[in-house]
């Protein structure tokens, strides 16, 4: 899997770490990605570093789930070893839903 995480961090002295994973959910595939995602997040708590896991979701007009998925970590290293070694947002979608995120975005989580 290719990775989408950038060669260089901040230089900012207090941020955290976090990598988004968008996807668009067909809505008859809506609930078994929903029970998993709850299985998911208890999994993943148990990661070093882990502060948060956010998910947010929006009915779109075609009645597909819009999904935005956010995992936030204490520091770089530890997001990398999440998205290269861990059972990922994306790995559960493809796993469980056949359906590839849109975006995958590593970001800054400033405060």
């Amino acid at each position: 899997m290719a990775t989408p995480l950038r060669e260089t961090w901040s230089v900012l002295p207090y941020v955290s770490w976090s990598i988004g994973t968008f996807a668009t959910i067909p809505f008859d595939r809506w609930e078994g990605i929903y029970g998993s995602m709850q299985a998911l997040k208890g999994h993943i708590q148990e990661y070093p570093g882990l502060q948060r896991f956010d998910v947010y979701a929006q009915i779109e007009e075609d009645e597909n789930v819009r999904l935005h998925c956010f995992t936030t970590w204490d520091t770089p290293e530890q997001l990398e070893a999440y998205y290269e070694r861990g059972y990922t947002v994306e790995r559960m979608l493809v796993d469980i839903a056949g359906v590839r995120p849109e975006t995958l975005m590593p970001l800054e989580k400033i405060f």
